[in-house]
């Protein structure tokens, strides 16, 4: 199963649109922070499935700020992150995952990209696909057997 994820599209959804055509994901994921942009993929991609979680610029939103779900083995916690004070430490986002049984993390928040392991944690931040200068994104993949895969792309 291929994903793709997003995360700090603030308005801008050229890039995240452009880079879902181009991978055809099976599943998109978007960390927050202008959840509504969520909605253009939807639109444009009726039959993938997509999670969204709002971010801390996303207000009044009624979706939650972080969930944890199945993706064939692989149990996933995602989250925006600001509730977790990810532009300082990782640590109360690692802390929540494990006790969520997660495998695999995704967070948003920072605008950085980068990826991470923690035993068998794999924590992945897509970065901006929105702002900045290199606004990115991320790829997963997860095997039947539960490998997990993932790379940071440019837009």
């Amino acid at each position: 199963m291929k994903l793709a994820v997003f995360s700090d599209t603030h308005g801008r959804t050229e890039g995240m649109l452009a880079a879902a055509r181009r991978m055809r994901p099976d599943l998109f994921i978007h960390l927050g922070d202008h959840i509504r942009d969520s909605l253009e993929l939807a639109h444009e991609f009726p039959g993938t499935p997509l999670y969204a979680v709002a971010g801390n610029c996303d207000f009044a939103s009624r979706e939650p700020d972080r969930m944890s779900f199945l993706l064939g083995t692989t149990q996933v916690f995602a989250t925006h992150g600001h509730a977790y004070a990810v532009k300082y430490t990782i640590d109360p986002l690692l802390n929540a995952a494990h006790f969520s049984g997660a495998r695999l993390v995704l967070y948003g928040h920072t605008h950085i990209a980068r990826i991470d392991y923690f035993g068998e944690l794999t924590v992945v931040n897509p970065g901006s696909a929105g702002l900045g200068r290199s606004p990115s994104f991320a790829i997963i993949e997860l095997s039947d057997e539960g490998r997990i895969s993932a790379r940071i792309l440019d837009i």
